[in-house]
């Protein structure tokens, strides 16, 4: 029970992280940079690290993974390109792709969580931490705070879950794997997105100036 509890407080203190970090000036910027990387390495390091602790190293696999991912990457992409007009809508759909992918990995990692095998909680909670900043990150200024808090409740609703249901979810990993690489595409087309055509850190969702936006910090 113990892994659960850190794996439940390691988001609330990664969406604190967040708030701490952004609410000093000289920090913001190079902490939006940052984001850039590390919310890349978290998908891949979700998606293939479930596959190479199942099946190991095995080419063929991690081959599929990669394409199924790259479509998930250019499906919007392709859509935005054939109407611009519906690219916010587009964007808007990536995220929630996206996050579904992020609370189906929470499902099965709750499920680990009660494996009969002993866990070691630390890299976890030190994972969903960064899950936790990840998820604040991306919600928080495009749609406000109490989305966020609606995508870490979800997150932690969903762990629970997967905990006490892991002797249903133990057999579910293969499809999901395919489908966690797809919607994660769908979250690195957001974050390409992003770092490219301007990110909403300094606006909210309804064009006003965020709480963030006197810090100056525009990309």
């Amino acid at each position: 029970m113990l892994p659960l509890l850190y794996a439940l407080s390691a988001p609330v203190i990664g969406a604190f992280l967040y708030l701490v970090l952004h609410d000093h000036p000289k920090l913001t910027r190079a902490f939006d940079r940052s984001m850039y990387v590390m919310v890349p390495l978290l998908v891949l390091i979700q998606v293939f690290g479930h596959q190479i602790e199942h099946n190991g190293w095995e080419l063929g696999s991690i081959v599929i993974l990669m394409g199924v991912m790259a479509v998930g990457l250019l499906t919007p992409i392709a859509i935005e390109h054939m109407s611009q007009g519906i690219a916010p809508k587009t964007e808007a759909a990536s995220v929630i792709a996206g996050f579904l992918g992020l609370l189906l990995h929470a499902l099965l990692e709750g499920a680990s969580l009660n494996a009969d095998q002993p866990i070691t909680a630390a890299p976890i909670a030190i994972h969903r931490i960064a899950v936790g900043l990840m998820i604040w990150w991306i919600l928080q200024p495009r749609y406000g705070t109490v989305i966020a808090m609606v995508g870490i409740a979800g997150l932690l609703l969903t762990t629970v879950t997967g905990f006490f249901l892991s002797g249903v979810l133990a057999n579910e990993f293969v499809g999901s794997n395919y489908f966690q690489a797809f919607v994660a595409g769908s979250l690195l087309h957001v974050i390409f997105h992003e770092s490219h055509h301007g990110s909403p850190h300094s606006h909210n969702a309804s064009g006003n100036k965020d709480t963030h936006s006197h810090h100056g910090h525009n990309h």
